[in-house]
């Protein structure tokens, strides 16, 4: 078995063209339909599927994950079933395109050279994505079983999302579905914005933003209130979650330090942190930052700079890096776990938030760009807000499930599981009820959780958990008794 990401099926450059100019490589290459001193197909395989080569021809089963990126785009033209696209939508079609096509003339290559018996295709959105050529929405021909997320809505398996109620806005609509429409040129900066100083030339976080913010927090005080005074300890160990999802670095940046709070220069050359406007999603407290940060920012500028990894935030949470180092260590021994990097750390606390005793326990607030739209789930997400475009039905899937896992599974007296909710805010999604006001949910049920006693660990009694039943037969030869009664008579 061989895992591998599609970008494997990127092929790869020479080593005598390595550190060649690009000019001149143009120069080298013009007139040639094929670039010499790139790989080619065969050579390509070889490289990824090296231990599969010479085990016979057509044994390959593929199992495509996420298989929604792995598709042949039709060109848009006259013949095309969907509307052309501009500016940004346009932007992320020809995006998607590019890496569809890697993906799947990565398997033509393979199916070439090796062959391949049979591909089987997951996916929680199997259908044409918007650029493809193909009608949006618009389900993939070959599928061969599906459960859609309106399904899982409907059934009570994931949580429900809705609007808030306290949309307060000075508007007839529902103006938070939406956000992005709402905002005018120079609102929302499209480079990263210079640091941002003590006096007036702070930046001027537009009204409807700024609206939204608070609207949807005043949501989460009630929801975090709910948690710490009847479900913390009852089986809900970490503190409800508030995902803000932004278009790029520069905005991510200056929302992260709205609500966690940013260092001010003073006038005799110091800084002084400066809280965040959220007072529950704010790192600094009492005009000190805390330890252990309840609102982290999760982007590619981030992890690249390491300045969420200060060594207060390293000292505080010892124990749980070396559990890390720990799991690191059985997965892999070759891994050198003494000389982890702050990126390492970093992408540990967002794969960790909502599980107790582990790095990101008790993050409140994820702000990011596009680190969470695909294989981050946790169930302790309660609240997203959506500040970007949501030019596909598949990005507003992706985001809006990011909030969707349940966190209790335990029926009620008919047998059914209490819907639970996720408020969400700027992502225009259809099934998001807008045109009437939903009733809050009821209160969640605290869960008992029965365990033995620290000093009586070794008396404890434990139960096992069936997962099947196998039957098997004796391995003594079977012989038929066969007598009257065996005969049937059919007239």
């Amino acid at each position: 078995m061989l895992i591998i990401n599609y970008h494997q099926f990127l092929k790869r450059d020479r080593k005598e063209i390595q550190g060649v100019a690009a000019n001149t490589r143009k120069i080298l290459t013009h007139g040639k339909k094929v670039d010499p001193f790139q790989e080619t197909d065969d050579e390509m395989v070889a490289r990824v599927l090296r231990d599969f080569i010479g085990r016979g021809k057509g044994e390959i089963v593929v199992m495509n994950d996420e298989a929604h990126h792995c598709y042949q785009n039709k060109p848009l033209g006259d013949d095309s079933d969907e509307p052309l696209l501009e500016g940004e939508a346009k932007k992320e079609a020809e995006e998607r395109n590019k890496d569809a096509r890697v993906w799947f003339k990565g398997l033509q290559a393979v199916k070439r050279k090796l062959g391949i018996k049979a591909i089987y295709d997951l996916s929680a959105t199997p259908f044409y994505l918007a650029g493809s050529g193909h009608q949006e929405g618009f389900i993939f021909p070959w599928v061969v079983s599906d459960f859609s997320l309106m399904d899982a809505i409907e059934s009570g398996i994931v949580k429900v999302p809705r609007l808030p109620v306290d949309d307060d806005a000075r508007a007839e609509a529902i103006v938070y579905r939406n956000l992005w429409s709402t905002f005018k040129p120079g609102d929302i900066p499209k480079t990263r914005g210079k640091k941002i100083a003590a006096a007036p030339g702070e930046w001027a976080i537009p009204a409807t933003l700024e609206g939204a913010l608070l609207s949807l927090y005043r949501s989460y005080e009630k929801a975090y209130q709910h948690w710490t005074q009847h479900l913390r300890g009852g089986g809900y160990e970490t503190p409800p979650v508030f995902i803000v999802v932004c278009p790029n670095t520069s905005v991510s940046k200056l929302v992260f330090e709205w609500i966690a709070g940013l260092d001010i220069a003073q006038p005799d050359g110091t800084t002084r942190p400066r809280p965040g406007s959220l007072d529950l999603l704010s790192n600094v407290d009492d005009g000190e930052w805390l330890r252990k940060p309840r609102t982290i920012l999760i982007d590619s500028a981030q992890l690249e700079s390491g300045e969420a990894m200060k060594d207060e935030f390293k000292q505080a949470v010892g124990q749980e890096i070396e559990i890390f180092k720990s799991e690191l260590r059985a997965r892999n021994s070759s891994v050198d776990v003494d000389n982890l990097t702050d990126e390492d750390l970093l992408r540990e606390v967002m794969n960790t938030v909502g599980k107790p005793g582990r790095l990101g326990e008790g993050v409140r607030c994820v702000v990011s760009v596009s680190m969470l739209t695909e294989g981050w789930d946790a169930n302790t997400v309660t609240h997203i807000l959506g500040i970007r475009a949501f030019n596909s039905r598949l990005l507003c899937e992706q985001v809006v499930g990011r909030a969707l896992r349940r966190r209790n599974y335990t029926v009620n007296d008919d047998g059914h599981f209490e819907p639970e909710y996720a408020e969400v805010y700027g992502v225009p999604f259809d099934f998001i009820p807008s045109d009437k006001v939903v009733p809050n949910p009821k209160p969640a049920v605290p869960t008992v959780h029965v365990h033995a006693v620290a000093d009586r660990h070794g008396l404890r009694i434990t139960y096992p958990r069936l997962v099947g039943y196998r039957l098997e037969l004796f391995d003594e030869p079977l012989f038929p008794a066969f007598d009257e009664q065996s005969r049937l008579v059919l007239n």
